[in-house]
């Protein structure tokens, strides 16, 4: 059997197997899995670039996303950009609460808001963004699903009970 993944399905996490390994092989994914986790020291410190509210939300992220194991440095640029496009959902949004989704223009009359296209863009990159992070529920279950030992059904029970 050849470890290399070069087709089919993507390998998975320990965690997530379902066929049966042994207790060696497990073992062995179970710290190679540990090797690929990185340090999250970089993200203690937000790109200097960010808005104040985009690093408000950048260190939020790092600190509910602390809680487990889910991001590390190699995240830290998808996360400046989930934060930057957060910022701008908020602005985009405020300028929409203040000037309304139709606007008049001396040109063509009434128009839709540029804010809103700007909203629609923000939010579209922080689902990207956030799909990638893993920052929704629905996205780490896909990535981690925790496996529920089942006890193999004795074959034998079935003539116990005549």
């Amino acid at each position: 059997m050849a470890t290399g993944n070069r087709g089919g399905r993507p390998r998975k996490i320990v965690a997530l197997s379902t066929r049966k390994i042994s207790k060696q092989e497990k073992l062995e994914r179970m710290r190679q899995e540990k090797n690929i986790r990185l340090d999250r020291d970089e993200l203690m410190e937000a790109p200097e670039w960010l808005s104040e509210v985009a690093k408000e939300e950048f260190y939020r992220v790092v600190r509910e996303a602390g809680k487990i194991p889910l991001l590390d440095n190699l995240d830290k640029n998808y996360l400046a950009i989930y934060a930057d496009a957060f910022d701008r959902y908020v602005n985009a949004s405020r300028k929409l609460q203040e000037h309304g989704d139709v606007v008049s223009t001396e040109k063509n009359g009434l128009a839709v808001s540029p804010w809103l296209n700007v909203l629609t863009k923000a939010a579209k990159e922080m689902k990207d963004a956030s799909k990638l992070l893993g920052l929704a529920t629905t996205d780490r279950l896909r990535l981690i699903v925790p496996k529920v030992e089942e006890k193999p059904e004795n074959k034998f029970l079935k003539y116990l009970n005549r």
